[in-house]
Protein backbone atom coordinates (compact mmCIF):
# COMPACT_ATOMS: atom_id res chain seq x y z
CA UNK A 1 0.00 0.00 0.00
CA UNK A 2 1.37 3.59 -0.82
CA UNK A 3 1.58 6.29 1.73
CA UNK A 4 0.05 9.29 0.13
CA UNK A 5 2.18 12.71 0.83
CA UNK A 6 -1.16 14.30 1.16
CA UNK A 7 -2.76 11.90 3.85
CA UNK A 8 0.90 12.60 6.26
CA UNK A 9 0.24 16.00 5.86
CA UNK A 10 -3.45 15.93 7.07
CA UNK A 11 -2.81 13.76 9.39
CA UNK A 12 0.02 15.75 10.84
CA UNK A 13 -2.45 19.04 10.88
CA UNK A 14 -5.11 16.95 12.71
CA UNK A 15 -2.42 15.78 15.47
CA UNK A 16 -1.12 19.07 15.66
CA UNK A 17 -4.87 20.44 16.01
CA UNK A 18 -5.68 18.07 18.82
CA UNK A 19 -2.48 18.89 20.92
CA UNK A 20 -3.48 23.06 20.53
CA UNK A 21 -7.09 22.05 21.86
CA UNK A 22 -5.44 20.35 25.00
CA UNK A 23 -3.49 23.75 25.83
CA UNK A 24 -6.47 25.15 27.67
CA UNK A 25 -6.81 28.19 30.23
CA UNK A 26 -6.65 27.57 33.48
CA UNK A 27 -9.78 25.55 35.26
CA UNK A 28 -12.39 28.21 37.10
CA UNK A 29 -11.04 27.45 40.53
CA UNK A 30 -7.65 28.53 39.36
CA UNK A 31 -9.11 31.67 38.02
CA UNK A 32 -10.44 32.52 42.02
CA UNK A 33 -6.88 33.77 42.67
CA UNK A 34 -5.59 35.08 39.28
CA UNK A 35 -6.82 37.01 35.71
CA UNK A 36 -5.48 35.56 32.54
CA UNK A 37 -4.18 37.34 29.37
CA UNK A 38 -5.53 35.20 26.32
CA UNK A 39 -3.84 35.46 22.72
CA UNK A 40 -6.92 36.64 20.69
CA UNK A 41 -5.43 37.09 17.34
CA UNK A 42 -6.55 34.29 15.36
CA UNK A 43 -7.20 35.42 11.82
CA UNK A 44 -8.93 33.81 9.20
CA UNK A 45 -6.24 31.75 6.68
CA UNK A 46 -8.24 34.00 3.67
CA UNK A 47 -7.38 37.34 5.22
CA UNK A 48 -4.42 39.39 3.63
CA UNK A 49 -2.74 39.49 7.02
CA UNK A 50 -2.75 35.63 7.70
CA UNK A 51 1.72 36.47 8.83
CA UNK A 52 0.57 39.49 11.10
CA UNK A 53 0.89 38.29 14.78
CA UNK A 54 -0.03 40.40 18.15
CA UNK A 55 2.00 39.49 21.01
CA UNK A 56 2.95 40.42 24.83
CA UNK A 57 6.03 41.84 25.28
CA UNK A 58 6.33 42.30 28.75
CA UNK A 59 4.37 43.00 32.04
CA UNK A 60 5.50 45.69 34.53
CA UNK A 61 8.67 46.01 32.43
CA UNK A 62 9.69 42.08 32.89
CA UNK A 63 9.35 40.25 29.68
CA UNK A 64 6.87 38.10 28.66
CA UNK A 65 7.22 34.49 29.15
CA UNK A 66 4.20 32.93 27.29
CA UNK A 67 3.99 36.00 24.66
CA UNK A 68 0.95 34.81 23.13
CA UNK A 69 -0.65 33.49 26.48
CA UNK A 70 -2.23 32.30 29.15
CA UNK A 71 -0.25 34.68 31.04
CA UNK A 72 -1.29 34.88 34.99
CA UNK A 73 -1.79 38.26 36.46
CA UNK A 74 -2.13 38.70 40.11
CA UNK A 75 -5.11 41.51 41.27
CA UNK A 76 -4.49 45.36 40.84
CA UNK A 77 -2.85 47.39 38.07
CA UNK A 78 -0.23 46.15 35.45
CA UNK A 79 1.18 47.63 32.82
CA UNK A 80 1.52 46.06 29.59
CA UNK A 81 3.07 46.25 26.27
CA UNK A 82 1.40 44.55 23.22
CA UNK A 83 3.17 44.34 20.06
CA UNK A 84 2.03 44.28 16.59
CA UNK A 85 3.70 44.15 13.46
CA UNK A 86 6.57 45.96 15.14
CA UNK A 87 4.18 48.66 16.62
CA UNK A 88 4.40 48.34 19.95
CA UNK A 89 1.41 50.31 22.81
CA UNK A 90 2.05 50.05 26.52
CA UNK A 91 -1.57 50.01 28.57
CA UNK A 92 -2.50 49.91 32.04
CA UNK A 93 -5.20 47.43 33.21
CA UNK A 94 -7.00 47.22 36.41
CA UNK A 95 -7.37 43.31 36.64
CA UNK A 96 -9.55 41.15 39.30
CA UNK A 97 -9.19 37.75 40.22
CA UNK A 98 -11.78 35.61 37.94
CA UNK A 99 -11.31 38.18 34.83
CA UNK A 100 -9.95 37.12 31.41
CA UNK A 101 -8.81 39.68 29.02
CA UNK A 102 -7.97 39.02 25.47
CA UNK A 103 -5.45 40.93 22.88
CA UNK A 104 -6.25 41.53 19.59
CA UNK A 105 -5.33 43.70 16.85
CA UNK A 106 -6.95 46.70 15.71
CA UNK A 107 -6.31 48.32 11.95
CA UNK A 108 -7.03 51.98 10.59
CA UNK A 109 -8.32 52.73 7.59
CA UNK A 110 -5.39 53.89 5.36
CA UNK A 111 -2.92 53.33 8.17
CA UNK A 112 -0.21 51.22 7.79
CA UNK A 113 0.00 48.26 10.65
CA UNK A 114 -1.86 47.67 13.25
CA UNK A 115 -2.14 48.33 17.09
CA UNK A 116 -2.79 45.49 19.92
CA UNK A 117 -5.61 46.07 21.77
CA UNK A 118 -6.63 44.57 25.11
CA UNK A 119 -9.90 43.98 26.30
CA UNK A 120 -12.07 41.92 29.18
CA UNK A 121 -14.06 39.12 27.77
CA UNK A 122 -15.13 37.86 31.04
CA UNK A 123 -15.76 39.59 34.20
CA UNK A 124 -15.90 38.32 37.60
CA UNK A 125 -18.07 35.92 38.77
CA UNK A 126 -20.74 37.65 41.25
Amino acid sequence: MKTNPSRIALTAMVVTLMVGCVATPAPDHELKNVALIMSGDVVSYASADVGTRISVVDVDGKPAKKPYGPIELAPGTHTVTLKCDGSLKTSTVTVAAGEVYQFSRLTTPGVKGCVGSLARVRSVNP
